[in-house]
């Protein structure tokens, strides 16, 4: 006699092997590793710290005759540098797990604390929170509406819109392989300032701008890449025929991911040159971007994460930032 089974659906292993969850990738967030000089002010928390600037002239005389004759002029002003309070928190009911094939991530008990996949779940989201302070960095706005991690501060790029001397660089209808040549060498031998020529004045630009410009000098046969060059595999190059260094940010980049809509095109395709040092970065402390909390509560029985730190940024020198946007 067979069994009868028609009762049951088939068998299937929904979990597979618990090691092979899979993730979708999230880019690695490089502006604070790739910009090392950045100045970074710690201690900040959300009040605006003045941090003063000083300018001074010196006038030459003749020298020729005794007595003492004031020509210089120093000057000190200040710039403002606001760290907003963020803060990321969810909590997960892991009782939601019972009744799915996820019951075999949970111990065997009734009253789960905890879940195979805690270390996944932690990981997960300081990646995703990472990207999101890489964009913020730049792309933040506080008149955005359309993406939670970009409305709570100003980043770089509006502070640099905002100021009347920066340096414009010529634009173009769009930054493609028939115009980003030109742009690049336009910046790096024309418009970066002579004042920060002995300070590494550095390009920036998306990763999606930092490819355009890769496959040109390919087309054009400048055969300068070299495969073992390793510092080149992480979008960091020199602009062609310069010592000026091109690097490639997933912070500038044009597809950054927002809650709803389209990312604002005033952030897109946007090009960069300063010296590291110009950049201001306020926080608290560095381990703040880094800290979090995980534990499970007793009295609503959910497991919750928990992170707060403080972050805003600032220029010291509009002046000696050259800017590039698209026609």
């Amino acid at each position: 006699m067979a069994f009868d089974v028609s009762a049951i659906s088939a068998w299937t292993n929904e979990l597979g092997n618990k090691a092979d969850l899979i993730l979708k990738p999230i880019l690695a967030a490089k502006t604070l590793q790739s910009l090392g000089d950045i100045d970074k002010r710690k201690g900040i928390t959300g009040f605006t710290e003045k941090i003063p600037t000083l300018e001074s002239t010196t006038p030459w005389q003749a020298g020729a005759s005794c007595g003492f004759t004031t020509s210089g002029t120093t000057t000190v002003t200040q710039v403002s540098l606001t760290a907003a309070p963020i803060k990321i928190q969810e909590q997960i009911c892991l009782q939601d797990l019972e009744t799915y094939f996820s019951q075999s991530l949970l111990p065997n008990n009734s009253r789960p604390k905890t879940f195979q996949l805690l270390d996944r779940w932690v990981g997960r989201k300081l990646e995703q929170c990472a990207l999101q302070i890489e964009s913020a960095l730049w792309q933040g706005n506080t008149s955005y509406t359309n993406a939670t991690h970009l409305k709570l501060f100003n980043g770089w790029i509006q502070k640099i819109d905002n100021a009347g001397d920066k340096v414009a660089a010529t634009s173009q209808v769009s930054i493609s392989t028939s115009t980003v040549r030109g742009i690049m060498e336009e910046i790096a031998y024309d418009k970066i300032p002579a004042k920060i020529r002995n300070h590494n004045p550095i390009v920036v630009c998306g990763q999606d701008a930092f490819n355009i410009y890769m496959k040109k000098l390919m087309v054009d046969n400048l055969y300068h890449y070299d495969p073992s060059n390793k510092e080149q595999d992480t979008y960091v190059t020199n602009i062609f025929g310069t010592n000026v260094k091109l690097c490639g940010l997933p912070g500038l980049n044009n597809d950054n991911a927002v809650d709803s809509g389209a990312l604002p095109t005033a952030v897109k395709n946007r090009v960069f040159a300063t010296f590291q040092d110009n950049l201001l970065l306020g926080l608290n402390t560095e381990d703040d971007i880094k800290d979090f909390d995980v534990w499970y509560s007793k009295d609503d029985q959910v497991l919750k994460f928990m992170m707060r730190f403080h972050l805003g940024v600032a220029v010291k020198y509009t002046d000696l930032v050259v800017s590039y946007i698209n026609s």
